[in-house]
């Protein structure tokens, strides 16, 4: 490749635009600026342009190096458009598809490109990368992560014609990945992406009534039933329901808006979504996400139910997973999803934001690293901890961070600053883990000083501390209420503590090794611990007996998770292995493989149809049920 300096040289010295144009966007240049621009690059890159006519790998090169000319040329447009234009091209032919986004975001960001056109750009491209014979996997791969990626945003836009076509994209980069397991999935997405089609055309009459009437209330009901009972985007949809039409429904967003924050309001408002969807009115399009609307109010109530409201929760809980299609069903954990590698070390810690749209990892490197679950993308890196960084938590509104390490602190990190708000000083040893009270305002530690501690977020201070365990506490959980906390221990027990007075309620014994791992169930009645004995057990609070006891693993057991519903339990540890388990019945449902060294830690999301664990072997694993 010749020298940058002769390009950027040559470019600069075309008429330039007037001073203070650059921080604007620029209108498409002329057709014989552009011409003028590409016979001066064929002059300068003619052998180059040859080469890469008949070499993949040189015409990715030669897209990068355009593209970095491009950056480089600050004040001269029609050089600029030219060298973004031909590095997208050359990069798409050449199936290097980060390239190619990178000179289409170029252009998006410099010119006055309408924005569905660079999307298309975008389509195109990554439908020919698709196309390309003989790029090595790592490209397919790359095809099939950002397809999968813009899928979601031509979903959320109703762009159907788009979503069919990234899905043919990465089809083809399937094949040639031979891969069958994503193939199969991609065919049953086509197939639910036509449907979601057929649904829209009933609703594209309304949606051009609100285009030309943002107000309509027939318009919008319709739309927010489409949005929120048809796609499941009740961030959306609600809204627009209760802003429609007078109505039952119209009440029932209302009162679902509101926030419903007794026992009593929740259950009205369960209730309503249960009998939506069990009317034989409302069209069976509609019935899935009116099932799991009613699901989420009906959980929310088993944090502080009384013992026989708990056992009629538990009963439409279950009644309700089974209407549901198989791939909807909470906890129903099947198979890999996404391996996300990670170069710098083993991971121990792993965490989903409260709406499943990001999750952060920690590790051997002393970092944070938060990931777009959409495109499995690092978005952020924190740096902070001086040390290996054991354990993060989110807070519930998904706003914030807490982290645990090796530098016997605890920090709290505001994500959207990227930086640590909080150091909580006071452990004498490594903080192995940490969690954050649903209120926000309090943060519980364990770790290698045998002391659980309680800090005050808004001070920055202790607030006590809780000393019984004569070893190391390897885990700690907070109940939603934040008045109980739990700790497992290397000294063969875990404890049920009164955080108020800072006192143990319960030393639960019955282990008969270390005690890794500890979680409550989502009633706050129950928890499960799991232990180097190699066996689970499922704890009664009230009595701090062992009522089910969970055998089958190769190795010991380093962490532990309950489902939303408290019907399924995810379980990680020594033996390479991630393993489903039926709480009630203490019976293995089936093994997560793939995992090649011992998992620390694994987690459900918040709604219970994703998990997410991390492992020795540098690799976070993101689990589905919908395969």
């Amino acid at each position: 490749m010749r020298c940058r300096a002769i390009v950027v040289g040559l470019l600069l010295c075309l008429p330039a635009l007037s001073t203070g144009q650059e921080a604007k966007k620029w209108p498409i240049p002329s057709r014989e600026a552009q011409a003028r621009i590409e016979k001066l690059l064929y002059e300068l890159y003619k052998d180059d342009f040859m080469k890469a006519e008949k070499d993949a790998v040189l015409r990715g090169r030669l897209a990068q190096t355009l593209l970095f000319e491009g950056k480089e040329t600050k004040d001269d447009a029609a050089g600029r458009y030219v060298l973004f234009s031909k590095a997208h091209a050359l990069a798409a032919q050449a199936g290097a598809v980060e390239t190619a986004l990178q000179a289409a975001d170029e252009l998006a960001s410099g010119f006055l490109i309408p924005a569905g056109t660079i999307f298309q750009m975008k389509i195109k491209m990554l439908q020919q990368a698709g196309d390309a014979d003989g790029a090595p996997a790592a490209a397919y791969q790359s095809v099939i992560d950002r397809t999968l990626a813009i899928l979601e945003d031509t979903l959320d836009a109703d762009d159907y014609p788009s979503s069919l076509a990234l899905i043919d994209a990465t089809e083809k980069s399937a094949k040639k990945l031979k891969s069958i397991v994503l193939y199969t999935s991609m065919v049953k997405k086509r197939d639910e992406i036509g449907r979601l089609q057929k649904e829209f055309a009933r609703w594209q009459p309304f949606a051009d009534t609100l285009a030309k009437d943002s107000k309509d209330p027939e318009a919008t009901a319709e739309m927010g039933k489409y949005h929120a009972l048809i796609k499941g985007n009740w961030e959306r949809g609600l809204p627009m329901l209760s802003r429609g039409t007078k109505s039952a429904l119209r009440k029932l967003a209302e009162a679902d808006l509101a926030g419903p924050d007794t026992q009593g309001d929740r259950r009205i408002v369960a209730l309503g979504w249960y009998n939506f969807a069990t009317s034989e009115t409302t069209d069976a399009s509609m019935k899935t996400h009116s099932f799991l609307r009613a699901f989420h109010w009906y959980q929310e109530n088993l944090a502080d139910a009384t013992d026989k409201d708990r056992v009629l929760l538990e009963s439409k809980l279950q009644e309700i997973s089974a209407l549901l299609p198989a791939e909807y069903r909470i906890g129903e954990i099947k198979s890999e999803l996404k391996k996300i590698d990670m170069p710098s070390g083993p991971v121990y810690g792993c965490a989903f934001s409260p709406d499943a749209k990001r999750f952060i990892t920690t590790g051997y490197d002393g970092n944070l690293h938060l990931f777009n679950a959409k495109t499995y993308k690092e978005v952020r890196l924190f740096d902070g901890h001086a040390g290996k960084v054991w354990t993060v938590a989110f807070s519930a509104d998904g706003k914030r961070a807490v982290s645990g390490g090796f530098d016997n602190t605890v920090r709290l990190w505001d994500l959207s600053a990227g930086k640590a708000v909080k150091i909580f000083d006071g452990s004498r040893d490594y903080v192995r883990s940490v969690a954050i009270s649903t209120d926000g305002n309090w943060i519980l530690s364990g770790g290698d000083d045998r002391t659980v501690r309680l800090f005050n977020v808004s001070t920055g201070k202790e607030q006590r501390s809780m000393t019984g365990h004569d070893h190391t506490v390897w885990c700690v959980a907070l109940s939603r209420d934040g008045k109980r906390a739990l700790s497992a221990s290397l000294d063969k027990t875990a404890r049920l503590w009164d955080v108020e007075k800072g006192e143990p309620l319960k030393v639960l014994t019955g282990h008969t090794d270390t005690v890794l791992c500890v979680a409550f169930t989502p009633d706050g009645r129950h928890a499960v611990t799991g232990s180097s004995d190699k066996t689970l057990h499922l704890w009664d609070l009230t009595t701090g007996k062992t009522v089910q006891k969970f055998e089958g693993s190769a190795g010991y057991i380093q962490s532990v998770a309950v489902s939303p519903d408290g019907r399924r339990i995810l379980s990680a540890g020594a033996d390479n292995v991630v393993r489903l388990w039926d709480a009630q019945t203490g019976k293995e449902l089936r093994k997560l493989e793939g995992h090649r060294d011992q998992v620390w830690h694994v987690v459900f999301s918040r709604d219970g149809r994703l998990a997410i664990s991390s492992g020795q072997d540098n690799t976070v694993r993101v689990w589905t049920g919908s395969r």
